[in-house]
């Protein structure tokens, strides 16, 4: 068992979204380092996310794959004019349960929540509902991986994937994340999504600078697809639970051997 208390933790998470985790690192003992590596932005035109919006009941299926994909649709829908009932037209699947906590807490509830907290998730959830023919929404982060539209097109979906909010880079390093990263100062790192990682590389300098940096340094990753990002970066992942949750790497991270 690993205890965090005393721990330095590096915290790559958007600044938007960091504060329940590091407040539940911090209770554990832990000595965050906030160390933002993404920006949360809207997307460069509104436009086809607008217009498909409007035509909400043309659509089958709506698919939100994340709690700030439910906060930047219902934004966007407020702007528009629309409330949540121009969603009752269509089923909603979501990844994960934070999404379907966000969700539910303005009113809707989810019809479909895959087991595994991915897109190949997403397409297993759906293999045994008959797509063809069907018209699917799925609001995306920039960036984000083709697996959703282009699997589901394969089983017969009209798939509509405009992007609905981006994830940019900050131009520099926090003074005392930098200086924690240089001065050898932290236990572990910690990576929520691929571009954490591949952002922290490039304000450090690079995949071999980072390497560098996080020598001797715990790495844990939320899930699959961000721990191979962090091995294409040449990093050793030593702790990645079973489910793709930030209160599932807290728990895997205390039942860790790694010390």
């Amino acid at each position: 068992m690993v205890s965090l208390a005393g721990k330095r933790v590096l915290v790559t998470r958007a600044a938007e979204q960091a504060g329940p985790f590091i407040s539940q690192l911090q209770e554990r003992g832990a000595r965050v380092v906030e160390c933002p590596t993404i920006q949360l932005a809207p997307p460069e035109q509104w436009e086809p996310v607008d217009a498909a919006l409007r035509q909400l009941s043309d659509f089958d299926w709506l698919i939100l794959t994340s709690a700030n994909g439910v906060r930047f649709l219902f934004e966007r829908l407020a702007q528009l004019g629309l409330s949540a009932a121009a969603l009752q037209g269509c089923k909603i699947c979501v990844v994960g349960p934070k999404t379907a906590e966000a969700l539910m807490r303005r009113g809707v509830t989810a019809h479909l929540v895959p087991e595994q907290f991915t897109g190949e998730g997403v397409v297993a959830a759906f293999a045994g509902i008959d797509l063809r023919g069907t018209r699917v929404l799925f609001p995306k982060a920039g960036g984000a991986r083709d697996v959703i539209p282009r699997l589901l097109a394969e089983q017969g979906a009209e798939v509509l994937d405009p992007v609905l909010y981006r994830t940019l880079m900050p131009a520099q390093l926090p003074e005392a994340a930098r200086h924690a990263l240089e001065g050898r100062k932290l236990d572990l790192a910690i990576f929520s999504a691929p571009s954490t990682v591949q952002n922290l590389a490039a304000l450090v300098g690079g995949a071999d600078r980072l390497a560098q940096l996080l020598q001797g340094v715990l790495v844990a990753s939320i899930g699959p697809i961000t721990s191979r990002a962090c091995r294409e970066l040449g990093l050793t992942v030593a702790v990645e639970p079973h489910q793709a949750t930030l209160s599932d790497l807290l728990a895997a991270l205390e039942n860790s051997t790694i010390s």
